[in-house]
């Protein structure tokens, strides 16, 4: 059997970071986040997370209602109800305050 030849392999000289930030884990520590400071409504909110640049489950948010306080991101919106990331859904009229997290 004949000898192929060897195949060219050009040497990488610079750093890879491919998929550096893909995902924000449930666990991921949030201490060092600060709250982005705006007077829009509650809609006004969800409509730039949900029709903005970008994907909605990568803005984390802090959510204020009558009962509870939520740190997480959104993953989707009906016309009553937002679902997070931890499958938790909250009634839109519910919530009294809706901020992003930088």
């Amino acid at each position: 059997m004949k000898k192929l030849p060897k195949i060219y392999q050009n040497e990488i000289n610079k750093s890879i970071k491919n998929n550096k930030t893909v995902y924000r884990f449930k666990n991921e520590d949030s201490a060092h986040r600060t709250i982005q400071e705006t007077n829009n409504t509650i809609t006004e909110t969800l409509a730039e997370i949900f029709n903005g640049i970008g994907y909605s489950y990568n803005i984390p948010v802090n959510i204020k209602t009558k009962d509870k306080t939520y740190e997480t991101t959104l993953v989707a919106k009906t016309s009553n109800n937002v679902v997070t990331i931890d499958n938790e859904i909250i009634p839109i009229k519910d919530i009294i305050s809706l901020q992003k997290l930088k």
